[in-house]
């Protein structure tokens, strides 16, 4: 009698428990709609501010230490030739473009000497267009590219001199926002005691290789 008791008594609980979960699961409190909407209007913000970058190691063995003005072969995709750069860390080189070859002077040491060569597709002015020697070149070796996503300073600069009210119907964006580029700031100050939804976003620019912070604000 007493077990009978004891298992009635434990399966009314587990029924008041089950009662209790759904009863709240129907009361859960909604999202806010802004902070529905910062992940849609900060990807509309990065789409026009990002560009498909590649970057490609190059490799120098040098027999002694010096200048030196090294080249190699490489074939780009179509429109991304123009934005070709060679940096030593994040040192850029001087470096000039003859065809689908490209020239550049580096101070090289004994032994193995790494470079990296970035290049994005985007509509760029031609940057290797440097005067060197190239007569007495060294030939050095691209490795296989890898892809990523940087921001292109040209387009942070074209959002920047865009009307706001235009860029954002532009972007078929209904919400009120901000964006931080770096130290730039473009579109109008939240108002005070309204809820502002915030997103970071850290990359690297394309141009020059430096980190940068995009910070987009919604309300």
């Amino acid at each position: 009698m007493n077990v009978d008791w004891a298992i009635a008594v434990s399966v009314f609980l587990v029924f008041i428990g089950l009662g209790f979960i759904l009863y709240w699961g129907m009361f859960e409190p909604s999202q806010d709609p802004v902070q529905g909407s910062l992940d849609v209007v900060n990807q509309k913000v990065l789409d026009f501010l990002q560009v498909d970058s590649w970057r490609v190691p190059v490799s120098y063995a040098s027999p002694e230490n010096g200048l030196a003005v090294l080249y190699f072969d490489y074939t780009w995709p179509e429109g991304t030739k123009n934005s070709a750069r060679i940096f030593d860390s994040s040192l850029p080189l001087s470096c000039i473009l003859q065809g689908d070859r490209l020239y550049f002077e580096a101070d090289v040491e004994v032994g193995e000497n790494l470079f990296d060569m970035t290049f994005a597709n985007m509509s760029s002015p031609l940057m290797c267009d440097s005067i060197l020697q190239t007569a007495d070149a060294n030939l050095s070796i691209p490795w296989a590219s890898e892809r990523t996503v940087r921001i292109s300073q040209a387009r942070m600069s074209q959002m920047l001199a865009t009307d706001y009210s235009q860029f954002r119907e532009s972007l078929g964006i209904a919400r009120n926002f901000r964006v931080q580029a770096g130290p730039s700031l473009y579109g109008p100050q939240p108002p005070a005691y309204t809820n502002t939804y915030v997103r970071e976003n850290h990359y690297l620019v394309q141009e020059t290789g430096e980190p940068v912070t995009i910070t987009v604000m919604v309300w």
